[in-house]
């Protein structure tokens, strides 16, 4: 059977339901946030680790900037497709738990998740030639004034504290907002440490910066893995 297209728009700057919800949540999920170097300004693009499921909330909850985050575009779809990528790729595949208990926890999630994703205000991220509209999403919040984050590692194995590989998505997505408006924007790499509850934000940096040195987008998208690492080993490294 054809998946149903999943579409999004933007979201309501008040989400009143999302918001009371928050607010249940909030000694749960919020943590300290520590600026090296200056705070966010509205739009920028925001880079981390995404630090397994916990994540994400955290960020959602901590985070004294409105924002939209790019996450797996199959948690905006069906129950079916939701449930499948749960089970399979989530709890399997990146956590490594058996198919009973990854069949029970994701059927159980898969039923409320599309509320969570969409407060959340979680933009699909498509792996394909639908990249496009992810691209296109994005530049929608930018030009609203509102910040976009994403986990740009590369998850396929697990989460780890220390980041192997970044994916280059979101140099494109700075590469496209400049040749639009002539705006480079401050990306900043930022990193959640678990143990210590607290989120640490680097200094921003430009990719245009990068591209006068002639670095092509992937050696760019390394540079910003490193700086994010960088975060790691100067404080959350034991």
């Amino acid at each position: 059977m054809k998946q149903k297209e999943i579409k999004w728009k933007m979201p309501p700057k008040k989400q009143p339901i999302w918001r009371c919800f928050k607010w249940i949540v909030n000694p749960f999920f919020k943590v300290k946030v520590e600026f090296t170097d200056e705070h966010f300004p509205n739009k920028c693009i925001i880079i981390s680790n995404h630090n397994n499921k916990k994540g994400p909330m955290v960020y959602e909850i901590s985070l004294p900037i409105r924002h939209a985050t790019w996450g797996a575009y199959q948690m905006l779809g069906g129950y079916k497709m939701r449930f499948k990528y749960l089970r399979d790729v989530l709890y399997i595949q990146k956590n490594h738990l058996k198919k009973g208990k990854a069949t029970f926890k994701a059927g159980f999630e898969a039923i409320f998740s599309i509320y969570t994703y969409r407060g959340m205000k979680v933009i699909p991220s498509f792996p394909d030639a639908r990249f496009r509209k992810t691209l296109h999403y994005s530049m929608d919040c930018l030009d609203a004034g509102m910040a976009v984050s994403m986990y740009p590692e590369d998850s396929g194995d697990g989460y780890f504290d220390e980041m192997k590989h970044f994916f280059s998505g979101f140099v494109m997505l700075a590469e496209q907002y400049y040749k639009k408006t002539g705006e480079d924007l401050p990306i900043f790499p930022m990193y959640y440490g678990r143990k210590k509850k607290k989120i640490v934000v680097g200094k921003p940096l430009y990719v245009q910066d990068f591209v006068k040195q002639g670095l092509k987008r992937d050696e760019i998208a390394d540079k910003f893995r490193l700086e994010v690492n960088q975060l790691y080993y100067d404080h959350f490294q034991e």
